[in-house]
């Protein structure tokens, strides 16, 4: 999970995340969170970022592995990291850092980000493609999700086609080996 935290802090948010997603796919979280110092309008919402203390209870009940708060000035190194990139990559150090530690390798990995809401569960390992990176549709920008929408998760794992509009940036499932 990286980015910035927004709205982790809505019990709905961090809940959703907990039963949707890690009791879906048991397995470690790793969190690295961007320090803000300012208010957003998120899609009509204003957030107030208040700092880690304001993520606490979000944190406690998703329980992570690791959790590195990072300064939003802070690039790490890349020249240019809008889109996250670099965030990304220091946490799958992290994670390269506990399979060695450990001596394990984890399965799959799942991306995302902490402000968005998984609205359904995600699918158990053993329908998860190995040999191929699992990026569902979230409709966040496009639109709303069509009307008697009810495809499952096995039903998308093709890219993006006439049916799908488009496919989420802020999510994707990852086996390791790939």
């Amino acid at each position: 999970m990286t980015g910035a935290p927004r709205t982790l802090y809505k019990e709905e948010l961090y809940v959703a995340y907990r039963r949707q997603a890690l009791d879906q796919l048991p397995g470690d979280l790793f969190v690295i969170l961007d320090l803000m110092d300012k208010t957003e309008n998120v899609h009509g919402a204003i957030v107030t970022n208040s700092g880690p203390e304001g993520y606490t209870t979000a944190l406690k009940y998703l329980a992570p592995r690791k959790i590195e708060w990072i300064s939003i000035n802070d690039r790490l190194g890349a020249v240019d990291d809008r889109a996250g990139y670099a965030r990304w990559q220091r946490c799958l150090e992290h994670i390269a850092q506990v399979e060695k530690q450990d001596g394990i390798k984890y399965d799959f990995i799942v991306r995302t980000r902490p402000d968005l809401y998984i609205a359904k569960d995600l699918p158990t390992v053993d329908l998860l493609p190995k040999n191929r990176i699992l990026i569902n549709p979230y409709y966040e920008f496009l639109q709303d999700i069509p009307p008697g929408y009810n495809q499952t998760w096995p039903d998308h794992q093709s890219p993006c086609d006439k049916n799908d509009h488009g496919l989420s940036d802020f999510f994707a499932i990852i086996p390791r080996l790939i």
